[in-house]
């Protein structure tokens, strides 16, 4: 019986690290700005931050299309912004991100 409850105690633990560690390599936070580099497209920025973001912006001139894109942290007022030209990051900002 107490063998029965260290594994199921030890099942437990390892489930709920799962997500816990997940979240820690995504997110809206200042480490994964950091890996936000320029020439990125869309889809590797919203990997490294683990969600798309909001399409805030777009424009399409002589054959160049802009798009800015928002994120929030969750935290008061926390945010990071990025802009994309044909699909390659050409500038980010942030404001407050931990």
């Amino acid at each position: 019986m107490r063998a029965a409850i260290c594994a199921a105690l030890v099942l437990l633990a390892a489930c709920d690290a799962a997500p816990a560690d997940k979240a820690a390599e995504t997110g809206i936070n200042a480490a994964n700005y950091a890996k936000v580099e320029t020439g990125m497209s869309h889809a590797e920025v919203a990997a490294i931050l683990g969600e798309p973001g909001q399409e805030i912006s777009s424009s399409d001139m002589a054959g160049t299309r802009t798009v800015m894109y928002s994120w929030e942290s969750g935290k008061m007022g926390a945010n990071m912004n990025a802009m994309f030209q044909n699909d390659k990051l050409i500038t980010k900002a942030q404001f407050g991100l931990d």
